[in-house]
């Protein structure tokens, strides 16, 4: 990526180089264990989540899966899965989904997130996937296979056919996605999981996920459809940050809304904070000043980001297809 957009904020550059080390670290790694088993264009190490966005610290976990062309060797992909959970288990905070993340079901055959998109039989998991595939995922190995599903993927949302208006059918999948988000949320409280800092996930990071996909749908409105593929493929290989920092250069609001997640990622990178905010329930957060801090820069960030979407695209049909 020849362009960070965050020489203004050093926090934010700091993050971004050190994850850049760390990722260029894991696919060299890759590149000895797993390229002697599979070629690039079959299988790709995918990580998403704090690697995908590229900010990661010392307390960020290992979120990735393991996309692959169908018919592969059940004893190839075994022993792909095994390389791989054994280097990014280290990498890897404990937690409840440790079981799965790092079972076979991380494996992932490309072809399922592109059948019945919004269909009846199409899980949660294969629409979060499929999202964070385009909005903020990393290659750790196989470039050529992660690029082809996007391709693949864009072709489903946008065919050829498709006209010079809004993608609405990408943008009607971003919107459920999420919506999901905030069902799993409530999900996992009545459950009586973690709280504190899933909560604030969904008043920053989740936010930003948001943004990221609708400023690649806008981007792309105008352009026929090879140009809108190409546009939002090109727009892809940054973060969701790097594309408001990029795209909003002239706005006058891009500065403040990467302070704010700035100050966001400098609180919540503290152990002492998470542990503090993993600790509350529901009931007690308000009375938990740090809960009270975040939760009011939140509502700082979400008034910057509408006011970015604004200024960035004054008259555009964005904003009647977000509610309508």
């Amino acid at each position: 990526m020849d362009f960070n957009g965050f020489d203004e904020h050093p926090y934010l550059k700091e993050r971004f180089t050190y994850s850049c080390k760390a990722i260029a670290h894991l696919r060299q790694s890759f590149d000895h264990t797993i390229a002697p088993l599979v070629k690039p264009s079959e299988l790709s190490v995918v990580a998403v989540g704090s690697y995908g966005r590229c900010e990661v610290s010392c307390v960020s976990d290992m979120d990735f899966f393991i996309l692959h062309d169908r018919g592969m060797s059940p004893a190839v992909l075994a022993q792909v899965l095994q390389q791989t959970t054994e280097k990014l288990r280290t990498l890897s905070l404990p937690g409840e989904s440790d079981k799965e993340k790092f079972s076979a079901a991380a494996l992932v055959e490309r072809s399922i997130l592109s059948a019945n998109i919004g269909g009846k039989r199409e899980s949660s998991d294969t629409l979060t996937r499929r999202m964070l595939l385009l909005l903020e995922s990393r290659s750790l190995f196989g470039d050529a296979c992660l690029g082809d599903t996007q391709q693949d993927l864009l072709r489903e949302y946008v065919p050829d056919n498709q006209g010079r208006g809004l993608a609405r059918f990408m943008l009607n999948d971003l919107v459920r996605y999420y919506r999901t988000l905030m069902s799993n949320f409530e999900e996992k409280v009545v459950e009586g999981k973690a709280w504190g800092v899933r909560n604030i996930k969904l008043r920053f990071s989740r936010k930003l996920l948001f943004m990221g996909g609708i400023v690649l749908i806008a981007q792309s409105c105008g352009l026929p459809g090879e140009g809108k593929r190409n546009r939002i493929r090109h727009l892809s290989r940054y973060t969701p940050l790097q594309r408001l920092a990029l795209l909003g250069q002239e706005n006058p609001h891009t500065p403040i809304v990467l302070e704010q997640y700035a100050c966001f990622l400098r609180m919540v990178s503290s152990p002492a904070n998470r542990q503090l905010l993993d600790s509350l329930q529901p009931v007690q957060a308000l009375r938990e000043p740090l809960y009270r801090e975040f939760r009011a820069l939140g509502k700082c960030f979400s008034t910057s980001l509408q006011q970015w979407l604004q200024a960035q695209y004054p008259e555009h049909p964005i904003h009647d297809a977000l509610l309508f």
